[in-house]
């Protein structure tokens, strides 16, 4: 029995623990990611800058992330996600917190650019706690939950933001309302840390390793395959394989699309309710949000399809499926949006969309855990950078092909057209995806290394 490990008869259940404490970094990640926005308009006031060097800071965030993606999923390889989960929700609420006391728009461009160069590693990081915490058949399902935090995050940050701030200013009209955004960022900031310290005490590397486990959910976590726990040479990532998998390239590229679809509903959407449907701003952002609440159950049931196929059909078709399915139907969703006039049937689709979304996004997390072996977190960054590529270029797509149209209406129903056949093309490449195929092939047992019963602290 390893260090640490104790023996009650049925298996302890310290592996939902982790996943929780883990889901609660995904909240404050979308949490701190999106608050900065909803306060844009008082902190274009306070700092006397211009809506574009406003547009500047917020999209200066997923230039940092997408690139960080990689290196920082492979330093969570490399030294776990004790050590470096904790060091980027520490670092990113610190910059969250500072940029509470900026004066200009440099400080705050650059803390921005830092707060995507350390929220980067997160969900890289995270898809190795599932794989290091969770049975095979589970890792659908346990790849929504954290995935869920960060849209919960996502969902309750403007309003949570709104009200601190409004609150702090002691109302609506106060023209404290200006700064109070200040106190709101550094309390957000705070807040993170203190995670961040529980996180570290809580969570363990491996299941072995947890004072609380014992050897029979060791078990139940590892099944035949016990993994490597020892830390050896620092080992870059194999890139040249990664640069010629097709099946990579294919769940990369539905992982672009997706996002492309998905940055729509949290950038363009509430200009596209403006100019097609004449919505009022205070009703825009209640109309965004459904999407992003459907996106929830999206997550909950492809976890569940996931985990459900994989029982059934095993890696194969349990990470191709959901994306074929997700994919389709969000082409579906956009030709509705573009075919569809009353408001209220383009919410339907829309809300399709959020869905039909966030149901793929379990096996799209599986599959890099599935083929990755030892470098999850670079083998995740990997897709996940080029998936914010996609996010990045949601906007500017968009506007791009609906400005080409003198009448507005027209040139959104051409923008749907386009991000449409992007989704049904993304359809056909899913097909492509493999996790039955490790991307770097070995002969050597798992459970025959000796190593691997002895963990290197």
């Amino acid at each position: 029995m390893a260090e640490g490990v104790t023996s009650p008869t049925h298996p302890t259940q310290v592996r939902h623990s982790m996943i929780f404490i883990t889901m609660i970094v995904a909240v404050l990640l979308y949490l701190d990611r999106i608050c900065l926005s909803t306060a844009g308009v008082s902190i274009q006031q306070d700092l006397k800058i211009s809506e574009k060097e406003l547009e500047w800071v917020l999209g200066s965030f997923f230039i940092t992330y997408a690139l960080a993606q990689l290196p920082a999923g492979w330093l969570g390889d490399r030294y776990g996600a004790r050590w470096m989960l904790t060091a980027y929700l520490m670092l990113w609420s610190l910059c969250t917190g500072l940029s509470g006391i900026v004066t200009g728009l440099t400080g705050l461009l650059v803390l921005r650019l830092a707060c995507g160069l350390f929220e980067a590693g997160a969900y890289p990081v995270a898809a190795g706690v599932v794989t290091r915490w969770t049975p095979l058949s589970g890792r659908g399902l346990a790849s929504g939950i954290i995935a869920v935090g960060g849209r919960i995050g996502g969902a309750i940050a403007p309003a949570l933001t709104g009200f601190l701030m409004i609150w702090w200013a002691g109302g609506a009209q106060s023209p404290e309302l200006v700064t109070s955004w200040r106190p709101v960022m550094m309390l957000y900031g705070i807040v993170g840390i203190i995670v961040g310290v529980i996180f570290w005490a809580i969570y363990r590397d491996w299941p072995r390793q947890h004072p609380l486990v014992n050897e029979q959910e060791v078990t139940l976590i590892e099944g035949n395959h016990p993994p490597r726990m020892n830390r050896k040479s620092l080992e870059l990532p194999p890139l040249r394989q990664m640069l010629t998998n097709r099946s990579l390239w294919a769940n990369s590229f539905v992982q672009f699309s997706s996002n492309l679809g998905w940055a729509f509903l949290v950038t363009s959407l509430p200009l596209y309710l403006r100019d097609a449907h004449q919505t009022e701003l205070q009703n825009a952002g209640l109309k965004q949000s459904i999407p992003l609440f459907m996106g929830i159950g999206g997550l909950l049931f492809g976890g569940i399809l996931t985990d459900w196929i994989t029982r059934r059909t095993g890696l194969r078709w349990s990470r191709s499926i959901p994306s074929i399915l997700s994919r389709f139907i969000v082409g579906l969703g956009f030709l509705g949006c573009a075919f569809l006039q009353a408001e209220w049937q383009v919410l339907v689709m829309l809300a399709i969309i959020g869905f039909a979304t966030d149901m793929a996004t379990p096996s799209v997390w599986a599959y890099g855990q599935d083929v990755a072996r030892n470098h999850v977190g670079a083998v995740v960054g990997w897709a996940n950078m080029i998936g914010n590529f996609g996010a990045a270029a949601s906007p500017i797509v968009m506007g791009e092909i609906r400005r080409s149209f003198h009448d507005p209406v027209t040139g959104w129903r051409m923008a749907f057209f386009s991000f449409a056949a992007l989704q049904i093309a993304a359809t056909v490449a899913a097909f492509w995806i493999d996790a039955s195929k490790p991307l770097v092939p070995t002969t050597e047992s798992p459970s025959t290394d000796s190593e691997s019963k002895n963990p290197t602290p």
